[in-house]
């Protein structure tokens, strides 16, 4: 005879080739310990209530049990079917069966158990968010913010250019700029500059004028410390979160790359020249339409080892390079073994024997 066994919010049913409720184990009416038993259940593992339905039909003369889970049995065989009979009756009848077995009184009962118990299975599932989601934000914010960054101190540059647009070739530096004007304001007040803004061919700006600026500058300037907090702090969580990858790319580009790949499970099953492209899809697709060259890397263009590597080199170079991250993520993934120094010196040794031997 055969049986099919499925679980549902109230408890554990066995149904026979007609879909008649032969045997059934109840949970207690309580949201944590049911939402504790479904857990467990959905991971694959048999529960208490599993293993009493399953011992009851093999004493009641039944040799065959069908889950939609592998696992074993002593003296029953044991059938995985997914979308088996016994699942879609639990599943679908689930209200009846509960009122039937005297395990809800009412719909409104059932009702206000079922929202307690999804309440605490979506919190929990909340809480096992890894933390490279947290690394997938920040490096985001990071992103975003350096590109604002970039396109406002464009814009301070050129507005206290017509005040003072010598500064604007002397300072380089955004950030070094803006926190010059934002300390000082009117530019006979930055002393570093003295001589220069006495003989400046600027606009005279008005004490308005030049608070308005300093105002902004300082502004920018807090945005700049605020990038800069978030980037040691990702760091920290990279090389807490994900040790190898971060070791072997540098945090923010070990950031970028898991951001690219939708997090470190993903990443830690891509293959290497998958992780090589990441970034590229676009020309990737391009190439594949016949419209320009097959690229050789995506955001991994920006490690290191491959921006110091001769030009003829670089394919190579982003070869090793992301099938030692394929490896890392692997290892931060699923054994969680911190390699990190031995596998950054390995990566730097075979890099520099590959430049070395092509003559680099």
């Amino acid at each position: 005879m055969k049986a099919y066994v499925a679980t549902n919010i109230c408890g554990v049913f066995a149904f026979d080739e007609d879909g008649k409720v032969v045997s059934k184990k109840l949970f207690p009416k309580e949201p944590e310990a049911i939402a504790m038993r479904l857990e467990k259940s959905r991971s694959g593992g048999l529960i208490d209530e599993e293993k009493d339905v399953i011992s009851g039909l093999k004493k009641s003369g039944y040799r065959e049990i069908v889950l939609d889970k592998n696992v074993a049995f002593e003296g029953v065989k044991i059938t995985k079917e997914p979308e088996n009979k016994g699942n879609a009756l639990a599943a679908n009848e689930f209200r009846r069966l509960a009122i039937e077995a005297g395990w809800a009184a009412s719909q409104t009962e059932l009702n206000a158990i079922m929202t307690k118990v999804n309440i605490i299975l979506s919190g929990k599932k909340i809480k096992s968010v890894g933390r490279d989601k947290i690394i997938m934000q920040v490096i985001g914010v990071i992103d975003e913010m350096d590109e604002d960054l970039n396109s406002l101190s464009e814009r301070l540059r050129e507005w206290y250019g017509l005040h003072f647009p010598e500064l604007s070739r002397e300072v380089k530096s955004h950030e070094k700029f803006s926190d010059m004007i934002g300390k000082s304001g009117n530019r006979e007040k930055i002393k570093e500059f003295g001589k220069l803004a006495s003989r400046s061919v600027g606009m005279e700006f008005s004490e308005q004028d030049a608070e308005t600026a300093k105002e902004f500058a300082s502004a920018l300037s807090g945005m700049y410390a605020a990038n800069e907090k978030l980037s040691k702090y990702l760091e920290k969580v990279c090389e807490e979160t994900m040790p190898n990858l971060s070791a072997v790319a540098g945090p923010l580009l070990a950031s970028r790359l898991v951001s690219q790949a939708g997090g470190l499970e993903k990443i830690a099953k891509l293959p290497s020249s998958t992780i090589q492209l990441l970034g590229a899809e676009k020309a990737l697709f391009r190439h594949l339409r016949g419209q320009g060259r097959a690229p050789k890397y995506g955001v991994l263009f920006g490690h290191p080892l491959i921006q110091q590597a001769p030009k003829h080199l670089k394919g190579k170079v982003a070869r090793l390079i992301s099938a030692k991250l394929s490896l890392a993520a692997k290892m931060d993934f699923y054994s969680k073994r911190d390699n990190s120094k031995e596998m950054k010196e390995d990566l730097e040794r075979k890099v520099a024997g590959l430049i070395k031997g092509f003559g680099g």
